[in-house]
């Protein structure tokens, strides 16, 4: 489809924007229209650095430099070059402003430069209306845009409940996450990374037999799977704050197996476990050990391999997708008390498999997909194994695990 981009005169005499016959600013007064985005955005550029994807007209940019001092740094991120040149048209001096680096699709480290971004704030600017003209070109970084602001939205929503969280376990006597990853640096042995999509089921069997040949980190919702086939995992770890997650270890609460938990996760289960605990947490400041969480557990796992000095790290049951009617494991009604019936009540999007089918999945598995392939492209000295059998996983090399152990 040819992109068609038409500048109008709005009813305030500013320029406005139709891009394939919507608007990206108001047709009635832009620079209101973005006196009010910038102003609910408070929080957030108070920050030292502020990350902004979607340029628009640049009318949001240009007030934001009302609002920022000399020494706060202010990143500008879009793929879309033709809204870029229009921008260029109307407010060009954005481009010059000593605080403002704009980069645009056409930088070939485009997606380095805004990884690097994103690991240095903790929340984004997003300007939806030109974030929505890249959905049909590039709806690899829509979907981790968008998905982004899905997994804030979820995680504003809990907040209170994620400060609770924070406030206890800090209190309780935990070791910290380096010294786990001293102990599994002296264990030179590849690491399985368990979690809990359905295809985790078919590898239980060859895991099992082939138990002494790896390190085991499993996600929470893996861990019955692993126990109610004798496998004992090296490492547990639980990511999210609700009281839920206690579920996940319940009836394992003293398997003397360590317990890795971000410090905002699920008191009630970091409460009632009486094994070995060790926190760790995933912003700059709180320790000089961060461990990467990408607002999923497995990022958290594959980066607590990472750190621990991984060569090989495989995937188990890392499905990012749908296999039939199950998102999870044959565990999930043990777990939770209730049916796997994800793929009822989710807004369904489609992935490719690993053998170029065509896989149901949601938003947030899309998200959760692209936050793995970007802590891959940061380490490619580590060799990736997908022996899952849902989502194709870029950068991970896809295998049977069958085949990957003999």
């Amino acid at each position: 489809m040819n992109d068609i981009i038409k500048l109008e005169k709005s009813k305030s005499g500013q320029f406005t924007l139709k891009y394939n016959n919507k608007y990206i600013h108001s047709k009635y007064d832009p620079v209101k229209e973005s006196e009010q985005f910038i102003k609910s955005k408070t929080d957030i550029i108070e920050k030292d650095t502020i990350l902004i994807y979607g340029i628009g007209l640049g009318y949001h940019i240009n007030l934001l430099i009302n609002y920022i001092d000399d020494d706060q740094k202010v990143y500008v991120f879009d793929y879309n070059n033709n809204l870029v040149q229009k921008c260029k048209s109307v407010y060009n001096e954005i481009f010059n402003h000593p605080n403002i680096t704009i980069i645009t699709g056409d930088d070939l480290r485009f997606y380095k430069k805004l990884s690097d971004c994103m690991d240095l704030v903790e929340d984004i600017i997003i300007h939806k209306p030109s974030l929505e003209t890249i959905k049909e070109t590039n709806n690899e970084l829509y979907s981790l845009i968008n998905g982004y602001s899905s997994s804030k939205i979820s995680i504003e929503k809990i907040s209170g409940l994620l400060n609770d969280n924070y406030k206890e376990n800090i209190k309780s006597k935990n070791k910290n996450i380096k010294e786990l990853i001293e102990a599994f640096k002296q264990k030179n042995r590849p690491y399985v990374i368990a979690s809990a999509g359905p295809s985790l089921d078919y590898e239980l069997k060859m895991l099992k037999d082939n138990r002494e040949r790896f390190n085991i980190i499993c996600v929470g919702s893996a861990l019955r799977a692993l126990m109610n086939n004798q496998i004992l995992p090296d490492a547990i770890v639980i990511m999210d704050g609700k009281e839920v997650v206690a579920k996940q270890i319940q009836g394992f609460e003293d398997i003397n197996v360590p317990l890795c938990f971000l410090s905002t996760a699920s008191r009630w289960a970091v409460r009632s476990y009486n094994g070995p605990k060790y926190i760790f947490f995933n912003n700059f400041g709180e320790d000089d050990i961060i461990i990467k969480t990408g607002k999923t557990v497995a990022v958290s796992a594959m980066d607590i391999a990472i750190k621990s000095g991984a060569k090989e790290i495989i995937f188990l049951g890392q499905d990012l997708a749908f296999i039939g009617e199950k998102s999870h494991t044959e565990t999930f009604r043990e777990i939770y008390g209730f049916e796997d019936d994800v793929k009822k009540t989710s807004g369904n999007k489609t992935v490719s498999g690993i053998n170029g089918e065509v896989l149901e999945t949601t938003q947030g598995y899309l998200f959760f997909k692209d936050q793995i392939e970007k802590l891959i492209k940061d380490n490619k000295n580590i060799k990736f194994i997908n022996c899952s059998k849902g989502a194709f996983i870029k950068g991970a090399k896809h295998m049977e695990f069958k085949d990957y152990v003999n």
